[in-house]
């Protein structure tokens, strides 16, 4: 264990990319880092103060964890809440908060509430079983997502027809109209304790086909100032109704005629936030940290 260089202990659940990048901000503010990662050779090992090798889906060791720190904070949404929810009940802060993480954890209640708050968002069927997808309203082809534990293009499928059915998720799923779309974009808001939010600038996002990450990202947008406006402003919204203190990220489909329907938010820094280190003023992880 490295020596602590500051009071301020923060939590970091993840020890990935993200949690290395944010480590690099947090030193600039002389913010003592702790890490919990199931991997013992996570890239923040060797960056963050104090390192932890161990669970973080672990109700026991998240909590044990989060005893250790001051603040909590997250960059995978994959950890248990449970743990969380008894740490703020204890007093310490979690950011995002855990009622955040555990709304966005599973993607029917993620696309309810949006459907709850006006946020506009691609029609949408909940299914628990391949049997309740015989009942779909929606016509071949269209999407199916696990509501749980999907993410980079993981736990998705376009459903083509009755045959595809033979090999869909046997889990609970939501289903999806397909979307004709243009593009799609991410717009990224900063939002502290006090509602007071700032966006960073829209961009565009090209993904690769076979591995469906994102390969090239695009800032500024080539779209007209009228549309960028729509999508920070609906972030902004997004934010709002989830009262969440940090930074959120909120992938959106730009369609064919020009309407923006939300595809699904991350309550953390995001990768189409990377350009922020050297492309904006401050960066998306400089400003989860504040």
């Amino acid at each position: 264990m490295a020596k602590q260089i500051s009071e301020l202990k923060l939590g970091i659940l993840g020890g990935g990319q993200l949690g290395r990048m944010l480590i690099q901000q947090a030193i600039n503010y002389n913010v003592t880092s702790l890490v919990l990662d199931p991997d013992p050779d996570a890239p923040c090992k060797h960056i963050a103060n104090y390192f932890e090798n161990g669970s973080i889906t672990d109700f026991d060791t998240v909590y044990n964890f989060g005893k250790k720190a001051d603040i909590i904070t997250i960059e995978i949404e994959k950890v248990n809440i449970d743990a969380l929810e008894q740490l703020e009940k204890e007093g310490k802060q979690v950011f995002p908060q855990s009622r955040v993480i555990r709304l966005i954890q599973d993607k029917g209640v993620q696309k309810q509430f949006f459907k709850e708050n006006d946020i506009p968002t691609s029609p949408f069927q909940i299914v628990n079983t391949k049997e309740d997808m015989d009942n779909s309203p929606f016509q071949f082809p269209y999407i199916l997502k696990l509501r749980k534990d999907g993410y980079d293009g993981k736990g998705v499928m376009k459903i083509n027809g009755t045959e595809d059915l033979k090999h869909a998720f046997d889990a609970p799923c939501i289903i999806e109209k397909l979307v004709d779309f243009d593009k799609e974009i991410a717009v990224i808001v900063a939002r502290n304790s006090k509602g007071d939010m700032k966006t960073f600038p829209m961009v565009e996002m090209e993904f690769n086909p076979e591995a469906n990450l994102v390969e090239f990202l695009i800032s500024p947008s080539t779209y007209a100032e009228s549309l960028q406006q729509k999508a920070e402003n609906i972030a902004k919204n997004i934010a709002s109704a989830m009262n969440i203190t940090g930074i959120l990220a909120v992938e959106m489909f730009v369609c064919k005629d020009g309407e923006l329907l939300v595809n699904e938010v991350a309550p953390r820094p995001h990768n189409s936030g990377h350009q922020t280190i050297e492309g904006n003023y401050v960066s998306q992880f400089e400003q989860h940290i504040r």
